[in-house]
């Protein structure tokens, strides 16, 4: 499979995709950076807080390696394979990133502003905040569930879990739409790459598992 014949197949992820990366790059061209945040979290209420808290669990690495052992359980082993292996390349590159730079988290950033929707049950931490680890792991699971889906349309809820995973990260004070939209750019292009890479592997697998030809 090339890159070409991927987007082909995926078009409607890819442009979606990109519908919600130009609106966040607009955000983030057309404010400051704490502008940005103020904007995007006007309202907050104990329900919202208790919904944002339990999507964001959708972006946690235990999350994705739970996903990965349920696949492995209804004898996915290929797309467990690949959803495992994107997210961690992402997850490390993401991780990577933070250590070379360290950027100052909502909590320390906005400490003089008086912001007044820190949620007190949430554990704020103050440094390593680009990019976020959550979007780039959400965004590369949600990438490769995409791309083996049969039923394309399956590319409009994934991308607003997505999107919903991106937004608590912003919501729950932990990150901006910076650190978001590079996260989640970090776990689509990861998940192209080993979609690349391990694609003749997979194929074979599917091959295999339909009786195509005999198991070696």
């Amino acid at each position: 499979m090339t890159i070409k014949s991927l987007f082909k197949e995926n078009i409607l992820f890819f442009a979606g995709y990109f519908l919600i990366l130009i609106f966040a790059l607009f955000i983030l061209f057309a404010n400051s950076k704490e502008a940005g945040f103020v904007l995007l979290n006007p309202y907050h209420t104990k329900f919202l807080d208790y919904i944002f808290q339990g999507i964001t669990l959708l972006g946690d690495g235990f999350f994705s390696i739970a996903f990965c052992v349920v696949l492995l359980f209804v004898r996915k082993k290929s797309v467990s394979l690949l959803v495992f292996m994107s997210f961690a390349s992402s997850g490390i590159a993401a991780q990577v990133l933070k250590y070379f730079i360290s950027e100052a988290r909502p909590a320390v950033f906005l400490e003089h502003s008086n912001y007044p929707y820190f949620i007190e049950n949430v554990t704020l931490h103050n440094y390593h905040s680009f990019p976020s680890g959550h979007s780039a792991s959400i965004f590369a699971l949600i990438s490769i569930v995409a791309f083996v889906s049969k039923n394309k349309l399956t590319a409009i809820p994934l991308l607003i879990i997505g999107a919903l995973v991106g937004y608590s990260r912003m919501y729950l004070g932990q990150h901006f739409m910076v650190d978001v939209t590079i996260g989640s750019l970090t776990g689509i292009l990861f998940a192209i790459l080993c979609w690349m890479l391990f694609y003749p592997f997979y194929q074979k697998m599917q091959q295999k598992k339909a009786g195509d030809f005999p198991p070696a």
